[in-house]
């Protein structure tokens, strides 16, 4: 997707106060998966340093519905850096958080989670997808996902020049080569660079 069509749908997210601003918020900048953003609690965020850590995921399972799993491998368990927006976001939604918890008095189900239900239970991973896809038919995109944020975020940081290791660790990935073989084709002329550079050293050296 063009950056000009998230923020349109952030934007109007953000405009209409949706629940699920945040979490889409943080998916876009970090790059984080659906399950790792709905897995995310509270205790895992470090507003004050500016980081997330992702240390479990919420998924589905055929027999017990929605449980929490560590994530798959070793790279996905992470510490990511937030930018100072994402964390102004976190922290007023921190806020409507507990005045929810307040009003709904003793039902309100305290799991830590950073996004939860209005009552503090666990988030339907579809309900976040349709919320998505009904924000993105409202600006005119329709052939977008919310995976799609994920690739989205890994293209505009590769295409702002940072590091395909750097963009791999925060994206969770088991290897840089991964990173490179999923992202090279947005990289046009990325060696050519790399080989004028090299040959300008030699000439200096």
């Amino acid at each position: 997707p063009e950056i000009a069509a998230v923020r349109r749908i952030l934007d109007i997210a953000r405009a209409e106060e949706h629940p699920l601003f945040p979490c889409l918020h943080l998916i876009s900048y970090t790059g984080i998966r659906r399950g790792e953003a709905l897995g995310l609690r509270w205790q895992d965020t470090g507003l004050e340093a500016g980081t997330i850590s992702i240390v479990e995921t919420l998924g589905r399972s055929l027999h017990h519905g929605l449980i929490f799993q560590p994530p798959k491998t070793n790279s996905g368990r992470r510490t990511i850096d937030l930018d100072a927006s994402t964390v102004e976001v976190l922290r007023e939604h921190r806020g409507q958080q507990l005045l929810l918890k307040l009003e709904a008095e003793g039902a309100y189900q305290d799991n830590d989670l950073v996004f939860a239900d209005p009552l503090g239970a666990l988030l339907n991973p579809m309900s976040l997808t349709r919320a998505f896809q009904e924000l993105a038919r409202r600006v005119g995109v329709d052939n977008i996902r919310l995976h799609d944020l994920r690739h989205f975020h890994a293209s505009v940081m590769l295409q702002q020049g940072q590091s395909p290791a750097l963009v791999s660790k925060r994206l969770g990935h088991a290897s840089v080569s991964t990173t490179m073989d999923i992202y090279t084709h947005i990289l046009p002329g990325w060696q050519g660079e790399a080989a004028n550079a090299f040959a300008r050293a030699m000439e200096r050296g």
